[in-house]
């Protein structure tokens, strides 16, 4: 189990790897949500790439039709063992995933298009999270860090 997230309270769940330098950050300023792959090798954890989750007007608005504003989803940052693989999990689906071994990234809302880490684009694929599959109790997940803004 993870954290209650409300869509639009402004929170920040971080989630740095104990294996690798690599880190996972939800934020969610309010308006935007914003799931961000970050290296801790570079001084203040460099972003390396960042996706959208949501825009608040188009979850209100129904444009995204996974999510609604009056739910509280638990939300929970998931890395594979080898802490090469991080995705973010609203109440147990995928709606972002990082690969940070073949620098790639990965949200349903496909958005942006395309970084310098990622020039292939944000688009979806299921394989992105075929690592959630080996996830058992048994693999140690590095803490999270929840913290609801002003």
């Amino acid at each position: 189990m993870g954290h209650t997230l409300h869509i639009g309270a402004p929170t920040v769940i971080e989630s740095y790897a104990d294996k690798t330098p690599y880190g996972a950050v939800f934020e969610d300023d309010g308006k935007l949500a914003y799931f961000y792959a970050v290296d801790r090798r570079v001084s203040d954890s460099a972003t390396l790439d960042a996706v959208c989750i949501y825009h608040i007007t188009a979850v209100i608005e129904r444009h995204m039709s996974d999510l609604d504003i009056y739910h509280p989803y638990d939300v929970r940052i998931v890395w594979s063992e080898d802490q090469l693989h991080a995705a973010l999990l609203l109440d147990g689906v995928a709606h972002a995933a990082f690969d940070f071994a073949e620098k790639r990234a990965y949200c349903r809302s496909c958005f942006p298009s395309g970084s310098a880490w990622c020039p292939e684009g944000h688009a979806w694929d299921d394989r992105a999270v075929e690592f959630l599959g080996a996830v058992t109790d048994a693999v140690p997940q590095p803490a999270v860090r929840f913290t609801m803004l002003p």
